[in-house]
């Protein structure tokens, strides 16, 4: 039989380079799209490859694999999302059980570390420490800070008009991973994504900023990413993206794509009649203001958008800023080499559309920001240089506007592809008449007028989520009881399979994971254990929470673990990734409660009663 290869990259991959590389030379190199993501072959020599999968804007992730003699090797990757939560950027596919894993299979080891060769592949300063007897190398001293930071997530959504905004009434997912929180927002089929009723994202950090944006509601999902970095824990860092990978291709190009890659997504998305592409069709505004902001982006890769449609988009999408700054490109851009009557009737336009740009309120898309800034520079040196007939009247709307944009500079910032602003300093308005950020935020977000999606605290790359000082556990005195946040108690675990412990009557009013769960911490070759940390604040004990799989435990990446926590905390109920073999979450908490665990992939329940562990602080045991 034949030595042949299979190979599937991630099925969330949007778009992005995929190199397979073994046995001393490049095997494949291709810009992969979500329906160009596999590669075959035939006759290919046996021994050790290595495949480096790069989403363009995001650090590349390889995975290491076997090809064994006279056999028909299938390589199908797990999400991208997985292979990034395992903590290294390098995972290995273990042939025999068919699953990816943070450590090297032994039908790897035995046969990479027999060779000299392996050290050529990505990732080998990883794999060389799992060699035995190779001295260490002398690590170096980081000096990372011990400072936290309160932050909070929340949304809200329009009501009564334009710029009033009241609690969000969607639905909402959250998973957790080491330093990392994603936030899903699914279709919502009630609502009429082209009817303009604005969604706002707003995000906390305490002595820092308050950051808002737009949220766009892609079809088929929106998922928002905070992310800790590992040595600033004095920040959060955002990535608002579609869940979608097709629709994530239009976004990922626009942002940091190459022109291979942009010319990838023209062939293999839009070239295929999908929705995503065509701006005034479709079911999704923000992926049609995609398409066509691609082709101003990329005027070597895509053909220009014809009047017809650009008319056609603007009218149907007028309630959104970077459709009017599409329009006004467009503008602009067709009348380059025209007469000067031409070009004056474009910059009339133009401005026309600016102005309306600025009346629809804020950006969805950093780029869109920019076309304004370019835009609005060199229609000011057409004024300024050319005997120009625009009225004056109109040129006073310009200058208005240019002086709007300038003066907000300060309070622009963005989350890769999303344009994001900060909330403005009050007092320095009011005192100097300037708009400078507001860095004395409490980062904390008023419930009244925002659903809370998460409150926690930060810190060098972890983040703890917080219980509620004062609240009693009573559901109906759960805060914002008529929210998505707290109906998430009671949400399905994976592939819509209800968790177990939700069929049955819960515990204690006070404590109502207790009994509900099974009763004990170890089952199966799975162990919950939670560890106590004090900090400066002595009315909260820092809480790390574990499940760690021996090794009769089979954990691949993607694996995950519900931990259930009191109905006080904000979410009560969090998806955890496994990192190797364990699942962490950090919370932090004021009186003692029973942690319940749920494990789909071995449908494995556990249960810890913090209150009765014997090295829990006073502030724990006394409930």
């Amino acid at each position: 039989m034949k030595t042949s290869l299979h190979f599937e990259a991630p099925s969330d991959l949007s778009v992005g380079t995929v190199r397979i590389t073994g046995e001393g030379k490049t095997v494949a190199d291709w810009v992969a799209t979500p329906d160009n993501r596999t590669f075959s072959q035939d006759d290919l020599k046996p021994g050790i490859y290595s495949a480096e999968i790069g989403p363009a804007g995001v650090p590349p992730q390889s995975v290491v694999f076997r090809v064994q003699e006279g056999q028909a090797n299938n390589v199908v990757l797990p999400s991208f999302s997985a292979l990034s939560a395992s903590g290294s950027n390098t995972s290995f596919f273990d042939h025999e059980n068919l699953r990816t894993t943070s450590t090297p299979p032994q039908s790897i080891s035995e046969h990479l570390f027999a060779k000299a060769e392996f050290k050529a592949l990505p990732g080998s300063e990883f794999l060389s420490q799992l060699v035995p007897d190779k001295p260490e190398k002398p690590s170096q001293q980081v000096t990372v800070s011990a400072e936290s930071r309160r932050f909070s997530i929340g949304l809200s959504e329009e009501s009564r008009g334009r710029d009033a905004f009241d609690t969000f009434r969607g639905r909402t997912n959250m998973e957790v991973f080491p330093g990392r929180i994603e936030v899903e927002l699914p279709t919502d089929p009630g609502r009429d994504p082209w009817a303009g009723h604005r969604v706002r994202l707003s995000v906390a950090v305490q002595r820092l900023r308050i950051e808002r944006c737009l949220l766009p509601l892609y079809a088929g999902g929106t998922r928002i990413t905070a992310t800790v970095p590992p040595l600033s824990p004095a920040d959060v860092e955002l990535t608002i993206l579609p869940i979608d990978a097709k629709l994530r291709s239009l976004v990922r190009a626009l942002d940091a794509g190459t022109s291979a890659e942009a010319a990838a997504v023209r062939d293999d998305v839009i070239g295929k009649g999908d929705p995503a592409a065509q701006p005034g069709k479709g079911g999704d505004p923000w992926a049609a203001i995609l398409g066509a902001l691609l082709p101003i982006r990329f005027s070597d890769v895509f053909s220009p958008l014809s009047a017809e449609t650009i008319e056609r988009f603007v009218k149907r999408a007028s309630w959104s800023y970077d459709a009017h700054v599409v329009h006004a490109s467009h503008l602009l851009a067709s009348a380059d080499d025209a007469k000067p009557d031409v070009q004056q009737k474009a910059v009339e336009a133009a401005i026309t559309a600016l102005v309306s740009a600025q009346v629809a309120g804020s950006p969805y898309y950093r780029y869109a920001n920019q076309l304004f800034g370019e835009m609005v520079s060199g229609i000011d040196a057409y004024l300024g240089n050319t005997k120009h007939g625009i009225a004056p009247a109109l040129v006073d709307r310009f200058n208005r506007a240019k002086a709007r944009w300038r003066r907000e500079i300060p309070l622009q910032r963005g989350a890769g592809p999303t344009f994001t602003w900060l909330a403005r300093d009050q007092a320095a308005l009011k005192e100097r008449r300037a708009l400078m950020p507001n860095n004395r935020s409490s980062g904390r977000l008023r419930s009244r007028d925002c659903t809370i999606l998460f409150e926690g605290r930060v810190s060098n790359g972890h983040i703890a989520i917080i219980s509620q000082p004062g609240v009693q556990p009573g559901a109906e005195e759960i805060p914002n009881p008529d929210v998505v946040v707290s109906r998430q108690f009671q949400m399905p675990g994976a592939d819509n399979r209800p968790i177990p412990a939700f069929a049955r009557p819960p515990g204690p009013r006070d404590d109502p994971n207790k009994g509900r769960f099974g009763g004990i911490a170890e089952r199966d070759g799975y162990r919950l254990s939670a560890t106590f940390e004090r900090g400066k604040d002595r009315s909260r004990v820092l809480v790390q929470l574990t499940v760690e799989a021996d090794s009769s435990a089979k954990i691949s990446l993607g694996d995950f673990a519900w931990f259930v926590l009191h109905p006080t905390f904000s979410p009560p109920m969090l998806k955890v990734a496994f990192r190797g073999s364990r699942a962490r979450l950090r919370i932090q908490a004021w009186g003692g409660f029973t942690v319940g665990v749920w494990l789909p992939s071995s449908n494995v329940e556990l249960e810890c009663d913090l209150s009765d562990l014997p090295d829990a602080p006073a502030i724990i045991q006394n409930r």
